[in-house]
């Protein structure tokens, strides 16, 4: 009779201590998984919800998510559209807890999506990273920077030119248009 209690005790101890490792172990590839995700893909689960972003030289920004590129996020900021590179964000409230199931990388880059602003001519408004902004049409893009054609008469743009400001993508927090682009 002591020793069916003695080698019950231990099969008890046994049971709890593989119950132990087993738990242990899923923590540990839970954080695994988790120091995978990349702060975007999270992001990217919280298309169509209002989030706010810590934004460079802006500060807040409180608005509905739209769509997430590899390295930029379009935002629908009060009817204007919001276009906030990766590097720009200091910060995220409101983001899903988890990434969606296919976090496999979008195709439009940031690069990309500045070349559809310039085919679609599109007024924009850009804070710099030092703080100030600037307006224009985008006109040519490059690998690593926007052309922006200035003009100092709102009513008739084509008069009163100024020359083009070329702007490193690296400068950009923030760039907003009223319209729509088709990306």
């Amino acid at each position: 009779m002591r020793w069916q209690r003695l080698f019950a005790d231990l099969e008890g101890e046994a049971r709890e201590l593989a119950a132990l490792d087993r738990d242990a172990e899923i923590s540990e590839r839970i954080r695994a998984e988790m120091a995978a995700v990349r702060w975007l893909e999270r992001l990217r689960g919280t298309v169509g919800s209002a989030v706010s972003l810590g934004v460079v030289a802006v500060g807040p920004v409180r608005a509905v998510v739209r769509y997430v590129g590899p390295d930029w996020v379009l935002l629908d900021d009060a009817g204007s559209d919001a276009l906030v590179p990766a590097h720009a964000v200091i910060g995220l409230e409101g983001v899903a807890r988890s990434a969606p199931a296919d976090t496999q990388p979008v195709p439009l880059t940031w690069a990309a999506a500045w070349r559809t602003l310039s085919r679609d001519r599109a007024e924009m408004r850009l804070t710099r990273t030092d703080g100030t902004a600037v307006s224009g049409t985008v006109g040519q893009v490059g690998a690593d920077f926007v052309e922006l054609e200035r003009s100092t008469d709102d009513q008739h743009p084509s008069r009163a030119r100024l020359p083009r400001l070329l702007v490193p993508f690296r400068a950009i927090c923030i760039a907003y248009t009223a319209s729509e682009p088709e990306l």
